[in-house]
């Protein structure tokens, strides 16, 4: 059948390069990410407690994985565009992580920041290696202040000092001075200046290291180093927006301006801090275009907000955002004033203008009686951003007007100012939508319990109406509550409130309430930390689930309950508590259960002992095309942990099914194909492409072609 493929398939010679960057390619976008051994059952229930085992695991993970490393460290670590438009962004994971994470953790993200710097300097792309430096330093500066970023900045200098590589070593040199100048450590590096200028003189000149002699008084050596690079930039081509705001913080205004002409908007944050450079020249025809251009020009999402956002940072002038903002289409509609008025009063009243910081409160407090602006995350962000002052007096005015009768009270805001009592009357009265107001008094009650002020937390818990006829919240949310205490070391708190959800919950008429229920207290114990208990509750859940009757018809049977308190497991991350649930389910039913979501789910989490045990369940009781896309996934698994031998025995059983099928499906054969061949099995993988129909039509070459090049290069590979 080979014969008869077309002459480039069979005989063509796949080149070095290709190859090289296919295989790169594979082990950069094909590695999943997941825990090398299982994940204790009470890691993955807390999001943080997860985001922070990963890190680790990426801090310790073998140089084999390199390629891998740097893909997620670049997520964690740097701005990524996400999967919308091209005009939209992402921030970087550690971003969310800061944001969620407590005081009490913030000692081993930091231990862990410590070993991620040993992780990055052993990359292989140094370009990488120094922007992702410069990015952990910025991470350092947040959790430990100046000092800690500043020596991880100095300790990456001397080292790219040292190289041997001149060209790399400028490229690392140019990306940490770009951290050292965006993080204000200029000062910081005073020590090791003469050896870089030394070192980055006779290569292309850099911004950051003139911007670097202008923030450490030494302007005549900043002037000539802006002049070589104005001198260097081609003619029409567009001038970097530092540069010219270097001239203006240097007063060499005409310069500046002889190179206004010929900049673009597009560079977000920078031409935000030109904005402002013009505004501190007193220039000011300049500063209301360049001001202006950066929204007529931006893209929208992210960029409007570096661009607000390095504006103030540098000294812009507060007065623009309510002078300066456009009404345009497309930016109109979202309200800008929302996200800096607050940031607009804390700037006022750092430049003593205390009558503008009212006044600025006052416009934020007009938006926010009006309208619903995710008040609660504005006032957090203005305690993160050292402006709590204003938040709390705009909070207290609102509450002055009695403006939460008709807006969602800030409880976490609420929370952190010790006013919950202030605004737990308007929650327990707002929202005439029921889902919401669910989820309202649940946040009250965990708010309460944060507080340490467990009588008020369990009492709105008790009030709060059933989710479904079929799901008590009131439970849920008691069981929440109680996780708070035992995650603080509050025995006495914890158990008296577990006790009470068990107590109601068997005082529930409906078996099917009483079997959830149980089963959400069971996930609670599982959270904190309190394993037999949780086993104990999970059987008595699984008593009462099973306790239904078998015949769908009747209602919730047995069989959908167990199915659904599984899922409910699963969608907490508690692999082993839903597999435990899900062998309850007779044989019969297992067609019309989900597997695949525990496999998924048990891979993620590193428990391929699950994995397989479920697996196997599917092959023996589920759907054969299920059974084949699970077990290709399984052998994935294995390969990614260098164990072969099982990977194989997986992919053969796969074949084996799919073989044994009147009218396979030839799309399964694809990945199985690539497994065998990453496995080093290429006899057997050129043998299962010879099940691929010819003649190859003409929308099937592409793939053809590649396919043929992926086993090609890794036959090479294994040569």
């Amino acid at each position: 059948m080979a014969t008869s493929l077309p002459f480039s398939l069979v005989q063509a010679q796949t080149s070095n390069q290709t190859c090289q960057a296919l295989l790169n390619d594979d082990r950069t976008y094909h590695v999943n990410w997941d825990p090398v051994k299982p994940l204790p059952e009470t890691v993955p229930t807390d999001a943080v407690a997860r985001q922070l085992d990963e890190l680790q695991a990426i801090a310790v993970s073998p140089s084999s994985l390199d390629l891998t490393i740097q893909r997620e460290l670049g997520q964690w670590l740097i701005e990524k565009p996400d999967p919308g438009t091209a005009e939209t962004g992402a921030p970087a994971r550690m971003d969310a992580l800061l944001k969620a994470l407590p005081n009490t953790q913030k000692p081993q993200l930091t231990a862990i920041f410590d070993q991620l710097a040993n992780r990055i300097e052993k990359l292989p792309s140094l370009n990488l290696r120094a922007e992702m430096t410069g990015k952990l330093a910025g991470y350092y500066q947040q959790l430990q202040g100046n000092d800690r970023a500043s020596l991880l900045l100095n300790q990456a200098i001397a080292k790219a000092l040292k190289s041997t590589d001149v060209q790399g070593r400028a490229v690392q040199l140019t990306k940490l001075l770009d951290a050292v100048v965006e993080l204000g450590l200029s000062t910081a590096i005073l020590p090791q200046l003469p050896q870089i200028e030394t070192v980055l003189s006779p290569s292309v000149p850099t911004l950051s290291l003139a911007r670097v002699y202008a923030n450490t008084n030494q302007s005549q050596k900043a002037l000539l180093l802006a002049d070589r690079l104005a001198k260097a930039t081609p003619a029409g081509q567009i001038v970097n927006s530092d540069l010219i705001a270097l001239y203006l913080q240097l007063n060499q205004l005409s310069r500046a301006n002889l190179y206004f002409k010929i900049i673009s908007p597009i560079d977000d944050a920078p031409y935000g801090r030109l904005a402002a450079a013009y505004d501190g020249a007193k220039q000011t025809q300049q500063a209301d275009k360049v001001f202006k251009d950066g929204f007529s020009s931006l893209p929208r999402g992210l960029a409007i907000n570096h661009f607000l956002s390095a504006y103030l940072k540098a000294g812009g002038n507060p007065d623009r955002l309510f002078t300066g903002l456009p009404t345009l289409e497309g930016v109109g509609i979202i309200d800008l004033r929302r996200d800096y008025l607050l940031p607009a009063a804390g700037e006022y009243r750092r430049r003593n203008q205390p009558e503008k910081a009212l006044r600025a409160i006052a416009q934020f407090m007009q938006l926010a009686a009006s309208s619903n602006l995710g008040l609660d995350d504005l006032l957090m962000t203005a305690i993160r951003d050292g402006n709590l002052p204003e938040a709390k007096t705009a909070f207290e005015q609102l509450l002055a007007q009695n403006a939460f009768a008709k807006v969602e009270p800030p409880i976490s805001f609420a929370g952190e100012i010790n006013a919950l009592d202030a605004i737990a009357p308007f929650v327990q009265r707002l929202s005439k939508n029921p889902e919401r107001r669910i989820e309202l008094l649940q946040s009250l009650a965990i708010a309460y319990a944060k507080q340490n002020q467990p009588n008020k937390a369990i009492s709105i818990a008790e009030r709060i109406p059933r989710r479904s006829p079929g799901y008590s919240s009131a439970i849920d949310t008691l069981a929440q509550v109680a996780i708070v205490f035992a995650k603080n070391g509050q025995k006495t708190p914890d158990q008296m409130i577990f006790a009470k959800a068990l107590s109601l919950s068997a005082n529930i008429k409906e078996i099917d309430t009483r079997a959830q229920a149980y089963a959400a207290i069971a996930r609670a114990y599982t959270n904190a930390g309190e394993t037999a208990s949780a086993e104990t509750t999970r059987q008595t859940a699984v008593k009462w689930a099973s306790s239904l009757p078998t015949d769908p018809n009747q209602g919730f049977s047995a069989n959908g309950m167990l199915s659904l308190i599984s899922q409910q497991f699963l969608n907490a991350n508690q692999v082993e508590a839903a597999w435990k649930t899900l062998q309850e389910i007779s044989h019969d039913a297992y067609k019309d259960t989900n597997i695949g979501n525990l496999v998924v789910t048990a891979l993620q989490l590193g428990n391929l002992s699950i994995a397989q045990q479920a697996v196997d369940l599917q092959y023996s009781y589920g759907a054969p095309e299920l059974f084949i896309d699970e077990a290709s996934q399984l052998a994935k698994a294995y390969l990614d942990r260098d164990r072969p031998e099982e990977a194989i025995k997986m992919l053969e059983r796969a074949v084996n099914v799919l073989n044994n099928q009147k009218k396979p499906n030839l799309s399964f054969l694809l990945p199985i194909v690539r497994l065998y061949a990453k496995a080093g099995r290429i006899d057997v993988a050129r043998e299962l492409m010879k099940k691929f129909p010819n003649p190859i039509s003409s929308n099937d070459v592409f793939w053809r072609q590649e396919l043929q090049q992926y086993v090609d290069c890794h036959q090479k590979a294994f040569l």
